[in-house]
């Protein structure tokens, strides 16, 4: 078998073993100290397992010998895609918490006992997600609406009246990334062609998960027509029109495709009026209305951007689709005005140096996108004095001779500032990185403002958000190193917090782990280190 879990039996942490000798020498040193095991969530044994290295055949894990013979495993799949669904639970959860989404996941078993071949997420707020990566009885795909959180496996079949309705299918797929698998989404279009995409292209929104593929799709698939016009029918004599300035083209049949376009193209090239080239890009969404080559939606966009640049007068930047970064940042943008707003109404006039940074950079990104009322913010806000934010005081004792009142019901606690926080954490320890040091948790207390006082659930709440910015220099697979392995206790061992943030990563350590946690720090030191 080619895939275990790494811990015990009940982890859901996968790994795949090199097929190649040289590669599992390798992967055995980055694992030392491991164990690896025949997972329940694999549909396996339980029973532990062990590596198996040869030079003339593939090697493999193997189960550990069991003197007893008391061990039987009836694990139906053990190829490098069997576990498949665990890469795919926690990548989609890691993707969904950095995109703040709250998400729950669950692998259910089939009716046989088979586990696998389905993947479920609910999450707050949004539309759940539906995986199917098998077929399983009694587990039809569904239609309807719920086709838009449905998402299927490279194997399954797609339904030819969802592709109809729908006009698209997203799929999931996993590629080779060193000794772990990649997850990439697809979208399937009616015709049977499927453009993937890195997962980092990808948004779940509340009409499903959305592709760069999706959303031309859906724009295409809404017929615009202005209101009090009317296409009118074609001359019946008129067998193959020619396309001319006049208004005498509009009698073109919507069905000649080759003729619309055409015109629509003129339109475009010529610099026609709006009004024109409105119509010709009505026609031409009516003529493709079942599907567009590339070039037909090449010219589709063209004509938008023309149509657009007309109606917003000459010079203004060209209108387009938000990227997921900068629907992000707005976001962000949003959310730090309204922390603003706030601190404004209680008070507090000025600006801390961090939010003004954050804001600063967040609009950068965003610009394209920001109104005009929110741009007029940020710039207020820029130009505001810099101000720490107010600490709050102790209340004052009860003077003498008097009984002391009855405190107020406790208010809810003050909203901290995580993204914030976690840039700071993070800068610390890079630093330390490049110096080839570690941190203990009191001198980054001392060092971030604030993190000392949050409670433990809130300061493990931002070491979560801690983001690297180094990538490994070698382009050999390594083990995921979290930051935040560089916070050390008082003694300069592992901080018992890395644990908790290692499980929470989907990096399950050993029960003895200061190996590993070792080796991580040596990870860390290697890929700061200036050349």
């Amino acid at each position: 078998m080619q895939t275990a879990v790494i811990g015990h039996a009940d982890s859901e942490l996968p790994v795949v073993l090199p097929m190649e000798a040289i590669e599992l020498d390798d992967f055995r040193a980055r694992h030392a100290g491991e164990t690896y095991w025949c997972g329940v969530w694999l549909g396996g044994c339980g029973h532990q397992l062990t590596t198996k290295l040869y030079t003339d055949r593939a090697c493999h894990f193997a189960h550990v010998p069991d003197p007893e013979h008391t061990s039987t495993c009836s694990r139906k799949a053990s190829g490098v895609s069997s576990a498949d669904h665990l890469y795919i639970k926690h990548g989609l959860l890691n993707w969904m918490a950095e995109q703040d989404i709250a998400a729950t996941a669950a692998i259910p078993r089939d009716a046989d006992g088979a586990i696998g071949g389905e993947v479920l997420f609910a999450s707050a707020g949004r539309t759940g997600l539906r995986v199917l990566l098998s077929d399983t009885p009694g587990s039809p795909a569904p239609a309807g609406e719920d086709a838009a959180r449905l998402v299927l496996g490279p194997e399954m079949t797609s339904d030819p009246d969802v592709l109809m309705q729908q006009g698209y299918i997203n799929r999931i797929q996993l590629v080779p990334d060193g000794t772990r698998r990649r997850i990439q989404v697809g979208t399937e279009r009616h015709g049977g062609t499927t453009e993937w995409y890195e997962l980092h292209e990808v948004e779940l929104t509340d009409s499903g998960l959305t592709t760069p593929a999706v959303e031309e799709i859906r724009r295409l698939r809404t017929t615009r027509r202005p209101i009090g016009v009317r296409t009118p029918k074609a001359a019946p004599s008129q067998t193959r029109p020619t396309v001319q300035a006049s208004g005498e083209a509009y009698d073109i049949p919507s069905q000649d495709r080759a003729a619309v376009m055409e015109a629509l193209g003129q339109a475009v090239g010529d610099g026609r009026s709006r009004t024109e080239i409105r119509r010709w890009l009505n026609r031409a969404e009516e003529v493709t209305h079942g599907g567009a080559t590339a070039e037909e939606n090449d010219l589709i966009r063209a004509a938008v951007v023309a149509l657009l640049r007309l109606e917003r007068a000459v010079g203004v930047p060209t209108p387009r689709e938000p990227t997921f970064i900068e629907r992000k940042a707005l976001k962000k943008v949003e959310r730090l005005l309204g922390d603003l707003a706030q601190q404004k109404a209680r008070g507090v006039r000025g600006i801390a140096a961090r939010q003004r940074n954050q804001l600063t950079q967040a609009a950068q990104q965003a610009s394209a996108w920001l109104t005009v009322d929110q741009r007029a913010q940020v710039q207020a806000w820029q130009a505001a004095p810099t101000q720490s934010l107010p600490v709050p005081r102790d209340p004052r004792p009860p003077m003498p001779g008097r009984s002391p009142r009855i405190p107020a019901a406790a208010s809810a606690p003050e909203p901290f500032d995580a993204a914030g926080l976690a840039d700071g954490v993070r800068d610390v320890l890079e630093h330390a990185a490049r110096l080839e040091k570690t941190v203990t948790f009191s001198i980054l207390c001392s060092q971030v403002k604030g993190l000392g006082e949050l409670a433990e659930s809130d300061q493990v709440q931002v070491l979560r958000r801690v983001k690297p910015t180094a990538r490994p220099r070698s382009p050999k697979p390594q083990r995921p190193a979290l930051l935040t392995a560089l916070i050390t206790d008082e003694a300069g061992g592992m901080h018992p917090l890395y644990r908790r943030l290692a499980d929470h990563a989907g990096h399950h350590l050993p029960q003895q782990a200061d190996g590993v946690w070792t080796n991580t720090v040596e990870i860390l030191h290697d890929r700061y280190r200036n050349p």
